[in-house]
């Protein structure tokens, strides 16, 4: 398992880098939020106009992977609300308690060993579908079915609602979600299997680390939530030629308001305000 986990990291950490190094190379500090943004459009932002089918196959499959994607990520939330609502899969409660006694520590003769490994076994295939039966119990379905409809609706209410600011959205859920399921709660539930055999150190270190993730993670959601829930207010008449369009090059410098030509050019741009 360990080889699995390095390879697959490694393989999606090489992907994210090809894309982010491909994209920062070509348009530096002009790079949109989202890598499609700069394909869609004729022209685009960036003063190009992309192939029409290269677009059209880039945004299915975006929408593969946010297909599959959705699926991984709300099955773990619909088995949560399932048993926290409708009372379901209470049966891990029972097999917590049975495998939590003090069975491993009792000395079992070597003949032995292998016909209670046989009985786990069994007993593991025998429950491996009880989830499947109790959604086959009367009137379980339709409360799942119902349940599970309406956390869809939930998620696409919030995302047409916010369809405008989408990536403000995705940054202000993304910086807490991510600190949370991907550094806080495994730091905690490291600490509290194994608190009593690691080191004062490690437990130290874990701790300044789970601290400095909620204050980061919290900044971050902050901030990204004032363009959220107050946007600032729309411009209206013609845009100025001189406007700020990319927002992530340096301020005041001519890169974010034009559109990268050649080196000299910007380098002799004279803002017409210095004129």
């Amino acid at each position: 398992m360990p080889r699995v986990i390095f390879f697959t990291l490694g393989m999606i950490s090489v992907l994210f880098m090809a894309v982010a190094i491909s994209g920062v190379s070509v348009v530096g500090c002009q790079i949109p939020g989202n890598l499609l943004f700069s394909i869609a459009g004729a022209p685009t932002k960036l003063g190009f106009t992309a192939n029409r089918g290269g677009v059209i196959l880039a945004n299915l499959f975006m929408q593969l992977h946010v297909t599959i994607a959705f699926g991984i990520i709300i099955n773990p939330a619909f088995y949560i609300l399932e048993r926290l609502l409708l009372g379901l899969h209470r049966h891990l409660d029972a097999i917590q308690e049975i495998e939590g006694g003090d069975f491993q520590a009792n000395d079992t003769p070597n003949a032995e060993d292998k016909t209670i490994e046989t009985s786990l076994n069994k007993h593991d295939s025998d429950e491996h579908d009880l989830d499947s039966k109790t959604y086959r119990q009367p009137g379980v379905y339709p409360k799942v079915a119902a349940l599970r409809t309406v956390v869809v609706s939930g998620t696409v209410a919030v995302a047409c609602l916010w369809k405008d600011r989408l990536l403000d959205l995705v940054d202000f859920t993304g910086a807490s979600c991510i600190a949370m399921c991907c550094m806080i709660l495994p730091m905690v539930f490291y600490l509290k299997h194994f608190g009593n055999k690691v080191g004062k150190l490690e437990k130290v270190w874990a701790v300044f680390a789970i601290a400095m993730s909620l204050f980061l993670g919290g900044y971050e959601t902050y901030q990204k939530g004032k363009p959220l829930f107050n946007p600032p207010a729309a411009t209206t008449g013609p845009v100025a030629w001189d406007a700020v369009k990319f927002n992530f090059c340096p301020p005041g410098s001519s890169y974010t308001r034009m559109v990268y030509t050649n080196l000299s050019y910007h380098e002799n741009f004279n803002s017409p305000s210095s004129l």
